[in-house]
């Protein structure tokens, strides 16, 4: 008798374990729940944009008038087909060129008013200002936060203290953050979103050709994501 009792109470402890590793995979545990969130913050999709209302019927054209306007117009009147839920707040103007041959529109793409680095969508136009084409990426689905958690002041110091030659630089703060994809430092490897201050930092030089060490500092966590060095001409 006491051996059944001993060996019921095994097999309860047992179905009792059982039953906790099973509902921690199933759920998925506080560590892969919390790898899953961080995988995830900057993920995005990007819809490739391509239409020409001059060769088809199927785009709905804008009132003629001011190309910028009806840019955006354009892009309402064809919401459903192109995608771009609010054109007129997810896309700022960056250039503009006509004349009587052709036109160019240009946006750049912003997420809750952040700009997004090398985000670019262009609308052409005839020589006789009817809208001819748009071309570019649209970024959707953008799961990153956009409020900033140091300053430009904290960003322009972890460069500051990173970088390889501290003589007197001068320094070109970052301002406001952006939001730049991975793939602008890892082209083949992950493709996520990242909201950073970039900043410049210029040796103390008299050379006609003169670099400078450029930093990603993540504004979320305040890391270095990323550290080149470029150069420019100095006149």
């Amino acid at each position: 008798m006491e051996f059944y009792t001993s060996a019921l109470t095994d097999y309860k402890m047992l179905m009792l374990l059982f039953l906790s590793l099973w509902f921690n995979l199933t759920l998925g545990g506080g560590k892969s729940s919390d790898q899953k969130s961080s995988v995830s913050l900057g993920s995005y999709k990007t819809l490739e944009i391509s239409a020409s209302p001059e060769y088809s019927a199927k785009y709905k054209k804008p009132s003629k008038g001011d190309p910028v306007d009806m840019a955006y117009e354009f892009l309402e009147l064809n919401r459903g087909r192109l995608g771009i839920e609010n054109p007129r707040e997810e896309l700022k103007q960056t250039y503009k060129a006509l004349d009587s041959i052709s036109g160019v529109v240009t946006f750049q793409q912003v997420c809750k008013g952040v700009p997004i680095l090398y985000s670019n969508i262009a609308v052409r136009f005839t020589g006789t200002g009817e809208l001819k084409s748009v071309e570019g990426d649209y970024h959707y689905d953008i799961n990153l936060p956009t409020t900033p958690s140091i300053d430009s002041a904290s960003a322009v110091s972890v460069a500051l203290q990173a970088m390889s030659s501290p003589a007197h630089p001068k320094v070109v703060g970052p301002g406001k953050p952006v939001i730049v994809s991975s793939k602008i430092f890892r082209p083949i490897k992950e493709d996520r979103l990242y909201l950073v201050y970039i900043v410049e930092i210029f040796p103390d030089s008299t050379k006609r050709l003169d670099k400078f060490e450029r930093y990603y500092v993540d504004a979320l966590s305040g890391t270095i994501l990323y550290h080149e060095w470029s150069s420019i001409l100095r006149g």
